[in-house]
């Protein structure tokens, strides 16, 4: 059972504190990211792709990136599943029309993807590589 608890600090009605306790605070020291562990999501993000380019299994490539961007802080938050799924789905489509390259260039887009969040993320100050 989830309790809220009454934050008497919260100024304003009953109903706006009692909201307000609802939600989770941001926390005071931000996550260390290692630059090695950053570099294993780029090239296990590589690798899943490389694999699906040999066998051309999609599920097989959803389920690898699904596995690699579990290593990223605060993915969740910021919808990072959602949009590498959004990729995958524009690749097979651009496959599925015949585009040269869809394989290449959604590769590249999810390490941009991954590197624009955290770096994101590094300059609001909740990630720090170190």
């Amino acid at each position: 059972m989830h309790r809220r608890a009454f934050r008497p600090e919260f100024s304003g009605c009953l109903e706006g504190r009692a909201l307000a306790s609802g939600f989770a605070r941001p926390s005071m020291h931000s996550v260390e990211f290692s630059r090695e562990r950053f570099e294993q999501v780029t090239l296990g993000v590589q690798l899943r792709f490389s694999t699906f380019a040999r066998l051309r299994q999609v599920s097989l490539l959803r389920d690898g990136l699904a596995d690699v961007v579990v290593l990223v802080p605060f993915r969740r938050e910021d919808g990072l599943g959602e949009s590498i799924e959004r990729i995958v789905d524009r690749m097979e489509q651009g496959l599925a029309s015949g585009a040269r390259g869809a394989i290449l260039s959604a590769q590249r887009e999810v390490i941009a993807t991954i590197h624009a969040d955290v770096a994101a993320r590094v300059r609001a100050g909740d990630v720090s590589l170190r």
